[in-house]
């Protein structure tokens, strides 16, 4: 009956959604300091205003793709991810005021405490670009705590709380379709093992750098892609311009299943990379932390071979 009294919501439509997570996500995106959210990330407001957002799009307006994003990112909002403020993927700090390094540091010791009660904290690569950004704005006591910080022994996110159903819902959002991780990895394993020692030129493996490169772009919702819709990006892009990547894609695919589901330890990823990639160990590296920071991301174009 109180709700029958109340002015009913009013749904937003894709572009309302997608301009509502850009403003709360500046702080992510930009390196202008005039264009700045006073909104901290993954701070209290920033949860809530993300999560209204998120809820208040009109499901009538959007296209499948846009629902399947949409669904995916609220998912996303059960999991560990916001106990740890500082995504590894970007300085965050580069792009604060000077007004708002106090309080970032605060936030973010604060928040990493309280996470470590819950069991979750970062990986080694995380925790080797969090010292580097750290250091380099000048932030001593986040500098002294993450040099003193215990990162968790593996680099999958099956290591966390809920880990293995976290990367569940991200598999399935990538490949589009629920799919069971031990299947996708036997029948990625099939195609792999046909390949070995092709070159590469990608200096810096980047997904929306190559979407960018060859397909029309679909806006999305999801900074982390820079509000690129990978999967129908891709899924609409001409494959024959996109087959230079096919064997790299399989394997990386393949390696990002076996270090986040399967428990794989750096030296066995490292292996499957020079066995069927034969990369110098600093590509083959650098490839390796962008499938840890961003796990199962890759299945959205190695998907186009399966």
């Amino acid at each position: 009956m109180l709700s029958a009294c109340t002015e009913p919501q009013k749904l937003s439509s894709f572009e309302e959604v997608q301009s509502q997570l850009k403003n709360i996500n500046t702080v992510l995106l930009t390196k202008s300091k005039n264009e700045l959210s006073e909104v901290l990330p993954f701070s209290e407001a920033y949860l809530k205003q993300r999560h209204i957002a998120l809820n208040s799009a009109d499901l009538q307006l959007l296209t499948v793709h846009q629902v399947n994003e949409l669904q995916y990112l609220i998912i996303q909002e059960r999991y560990p991810e916001r106990y740890l403020p500082w995504p590894a993927t970007i300085n965050v700090a580069k792009n604060l005021s000077e007004g708002q390094m106090q309080v970032w540091q605060n936030f973010v010791l604060t928040r990493l405490e309280n996470a470590k009660l819950s069991k979750i904290t970062y990986n080694r690569y995380e925790l080797k670009k969090l010292i580097t950004y750290s250091e380099s704005e000048s932030l001593t006591d986040l500098t002294d705590y993450f040099k003193k910080y215990k990162p968790r022994s593996r680099l999958g996110i099956y290591q966390l709380p809920n880990g293995k159903e976290w990367y569940q819902s991200k598999v399935n959002h990538y490949l589009g379709s629920a799919e069971n991780p031990q299947v996708v990895l036997a029948r990625i394993q099939e195609l792999t093992n046909e390949y070995y020692n092709q070159d590469y030129e990608l200096e810096v493996l980047s997904l929306v750098k190559i979407a960018k490169k060859y397909c029309p772009i679909v806006d999305g919702l999801n900074w982390q892609h820079e509000f690129v819709n990978l999967n129908a990006t891709f899924g609409q892009c001409d494959k024959q311009k996109l087959l230079a990547y096919k064997t790299l894609m399989l394997v990386l695919a393949e390696i990002d299943l076996g270090i986040h589901f399967q428990a794989w330890s750096e030296q066995q990823a490292m292996l499957v990379l020079d066995q069927k990639l034969a990369l110098e160990s600093g590509q083959a590296r650098d490839f390796l932390e962008y499938i840890v920071m961003k796990p199962a991301a890759v299945l959205s174009l190695a998907r186009l071979y399966l």
